[in-house]
């Protein structure tokens, strides 16, 4: 229970960082408040990612296995948001290759011990 708690929070916080990252290039509202946006939203991704990692690893998983999942889960989020929201192509073969290599990396930390 508390590696899926982990993982939410992962997850959370990757998406979170996705759009601070790049809400200066969205448009709309958050592009003109990109820097407020990113103030106001960055603390609260540092604690995200801070409570996901000792969730994880209070729950037996290791710092690198922890790592390697934050690196694969944030990958394979910026694909889909990335062309959702500012319409850059998916399946290209260097994304299609990259987005494999993530989801091994995923599982291989995931089902592996």
């Amino acid at each position: 229970m508390k590696t899926a708690w982990g993982i939410a929070l992962l997850l959370v916080a990757q998406i979170i960082a996705w759009f601070q990252s790049n809400s200066g290039i969205i448009g709309g509202k958050l592009s003109q408040y990109y820097i407020l946006f990113s103030l106001t939203f960055g603390p609260i991704v540092s604690v995200l990612f801070a409570m996901a990692t000792k969730t994880m690893y209070d729950s037996g998983i290791s710092l690198w296995s922890i790592r390697f999942l934050a690196f694969g889960m944030g990958y394979a989020i910026f694909i889909p948001l990335t062309w959702y929201f500012l319409g850059e192509p998916v399946l290209t073969y260097k994304n299609g290759i990259s987005f494999i290599l993530c989801l091994a990396l995923i599982s291989a930390q995931a089902f592996l011990k």
